[in-house]
C-alpha cells in the first residue's frame, strides 16, 4: 500500500507540473483537488516530518475541500486560485530547498503565507502564467516527495542529507514543466476550443470560441 500511495503523488505530481494549466481549463475540481491534495501532504510533512497515513489524509482532506470549494464559491474561485496555489508554492519551494523544518517551521509557515498574498494579488494581472510556475514548482515538490517515499536510502531524493542535489533535481523538474505547459498553451487553447484572452482571470469558466 505505501507503494501504491507513493506513486500516486509522483504520478499526480507529474500531472500538476506538466498539464496544471490545461487541467484548470479542462477539469477545473481536479486542479483544484490536486492543490488541496498538494497542500495537505506539505502541511502534514512540515507538522509530523515524514510520509505517514496522517499525512495522507490530510492530503485528502484538502483535495475535499479545495474540491467542493471550486463548486460552491463560483464567485470567489479567482481569490481562492490564487490564495491556494500562492500558499502550495510557498509550501513547496521551502520544501524544496530544505527550509520547512527551519526555525520550527516557522519559515516554510511564513513563505506560504507570503506567497498566498501575493497570488490573491497576482492572478489577476497574470493568471497563466502564475498556474504554470505554482503548478511546476508543486508538482515537482510533489514528486520529489513520492520519490523519496518510495525509495528512502537514495540521498538524491533526500533534501535533508542529500546536500544541494535534490534541490537542483527538483527546480529542473520545475523548469522542465514550466516549459512544457508554456510550450503548449497555444494548442490547448485551440484543442479546449477557449478564446485567447479569457484565461479564467475573471473566475469565471472560459468562454468557447465561435
Amino acid at each position: 500500500m505505501a507503494i501504491l500511495v507513493s506513486l500516486s503523488m509522483i504520478l499526480g505530481g507529474a500531472a500538476l507540473m506538466a498539464y496544471g494549466l490545461f487541467i484548470f481549463y479542462a477539469w477545473l475540481p481536479i486542479l483544484y483537488g490536486l492543490i488541496g491534495f498538494e497542500i495537505g501532504i506539505l502541511l502534514g510533512n512540515w507538522l509530523i516530518g515524514e510520509i505517514s497515513w496522517a499525512v495522507i489524509v490530510l492530503g485528502i482532506v484538502g483535495a475535499l475541500i479545495l474540491g467542493a470549494a471550486s463548486y460552491f464559491l463560483e464567485p470567489l474561485r479567482r481569490v481562492l486560485l490564487g490564495v491556494s496555489s500562492g500558499f502550495m508554492l510557498g509550501l513547496a519551494i521551502a520544501t524544496l530547498l530544505g527550509l520547512q523544518n527551519s526555525v520550527g517551521g516557522i519559515v516554510g509557515l511564513v513563505l506560504a503565507t507570503i506567497f498566498g498574498f501575493v497570488g490573491a494579488r497576482v492572478v489577476p494581472r497574470w493568471f497563466d502564467m502564475f498556474v504554470v510556475a505554482a503548478s511546476a514548482v508543486g508538482g515537482a515538490a510533489m514528486v520529489m516527495n513520492g520519490a523519496h517515499s518510495l525509495f528512502p536510502g537514495i540521498a538524491l531524493f533526500d533534501r535533508s542529507t542529500g546536500g544541494f542535489l535534490p534541490s537542483l533535481l527538483a527546480f529542473v523538474l520545475a523548469a522542465i514543466g514550466m516549459i512544457w505547459q508554456v510550450r503548449n498553451i497555444s494548442y490547448w487553447f485551440n484543442s479546449l476550443g477557449v478564446t485567447a484572452g479569457s484565461h479564467g482571470g475573471d473566475g469565471k469558466r472560459p468562454t468557447k470560441a465561435d
